[in-house]
């Protein structure tokens, strides 16, 4: 399994601060974020492409991009740009692994046009992303934000595992209602997750 160069990534968070004068700490949260979305988008919806070449072929064309000049801020925020151009290559993988063919190639030349594509395919795409980017936040919560270990847990059991609250109460030694405010409280950090993912229109 090939794995996305390092340096490759940090060319593109600092290409990415110099277009926007943001900060590069947010950028670095932002494709901390977006690649392993990515990669599950690809492991559900194609057979045939390594998902970490997919995730360097993603970012490989964001850099040359923006080293092109072709991002147009009077159009779309920088960010909202980001998100709209990894999501068009998605689709065209997606068509392309559909139609087993590679010739078909989105241009990003224009992101007022969307890739052409049958409604039901595209509400397909559509919701394989969205699933992607939920489950990617809540790993993301459940590995990378700080809090209790027995937390995490609880929320994997009864949440991710669907497990059944008594067994869950019994296996942890707390009451349902610790559950309850265990799930409700991990929600809430996903959900804000979740808005880092929002596109702007």
């Amino acid at each position: 399994m090939s794995i996305f160069p390092p340096t490759s990534l940090t060319l593109l968070q600092k290409l990415a601060v110099e277009v926007t004068g943001g900060n590069e700490a947010s950028w670095v949260r932002f494709f901390n974020l977006y690649t392993p979305a990515i990669r599950r988008f690809v492991e559900w919806n194609d057979r045939v492409h390594d998902p970490d070449d997919v995730v360097q072929e993603v970012y490989l064309k964001l850099v040359d991009v923006i080293r092109s000049g072709k991002y147009d801020p009077d159009k779309a925020r920088f960010r909202t740009f980001l998100a709209l151009l990894i999501r068009r290559q998605l689709i065209t993988l997606y068509r392309q692994d559909q139609a087993r063919h590679v010739a078909d190639r989105c241009s990003i030349d224009d992101l007022t046009e969307e890739p052409t594509v049958p409604a039901e395919q595209q509400e397909r795409i559509d919701l394989s992303w969205a699933k992607a980017k939920h489950e990617a936040a809540v790993e993301h919560v459940l590995t990378k934000v700080a809090m209790k270990q027995q937390s995490r847990d609880i929320y994997r059991a009864y949440v991710v595992e669907n497990r059944p609250i008594d067994e869950i109460v019994a296996a942890f030694g707390v009451s349902a209602d610790i559950i309850y405010k265990v799930k409700n409280r991990v929600n809430k950090m996903i959900e804000a997750v979740e808005m880092e993912y929002a596109e702007e229109k």
